[in-house]
């Protein structure tokens, strides 16, 4: 994984343990509630190829649906950039994210580009993603 920062802030280090963090879960299938903590409910927008969700309830059905389609996966982080700037943090990453099919049994890996926006608060410094943006999907 390559990772820079631009300007290089103190906190370039925690938007990547989010991003890692957040695919870690999601690889590992970990229950919904698990996840909720890193998406805000309120203003969420998360455009998947299938569908975008917007909350909570949205990304409870979305990742439902998900599981009930894929076994095993893997999401590796490629390249991750990151521009922190008024409480925003944008993130560019590359993943590779690999899983077999339940349906067939076929195993798939993509190359995916996305783009993000997690807010931090002001309070805390806690990160949560606002905007999540999937772009092309590349056979890996």
């Amino acid at each position: 994984m390559t990772t820079a920062q631009s300007p290089l802030t103190a906190h370039g280090q925690d938007v990547a343990v989010f991003v890692q963090h957040w695919y870690d879960i999601l690889s590992s299938h970990e229950p919904v509630e698990d996840l909720l903590p890193y998406v805000i409910d309120d203003g969420l927008e998360m455009a998947f190829p299938e569908r975008t969700l917007r909350g909570h309830a949205d990304f409870r059905d979305w990742y439902t649906a998900v599981g009930e389609s894929f076994g095993p996966q893997s999401h590796i982080v490629e390249r991750l950039r990151t521009d922190e700037h008024d409480g925003l943090v944008d993130v560019e990453v590359t993943v590779v994210w690999t899983a077999k099919n339940l349906s067939d049994g076929g195993v798939s890996a993509l190359r995916i580009d996305q783009s993000w926006q997690l807010v931090r608060d002001p309070a805390d410094g806690t990160l949560r993603i606002r905007t999540y943006r999937v772009g092309d999907l590349n056979p890996a």
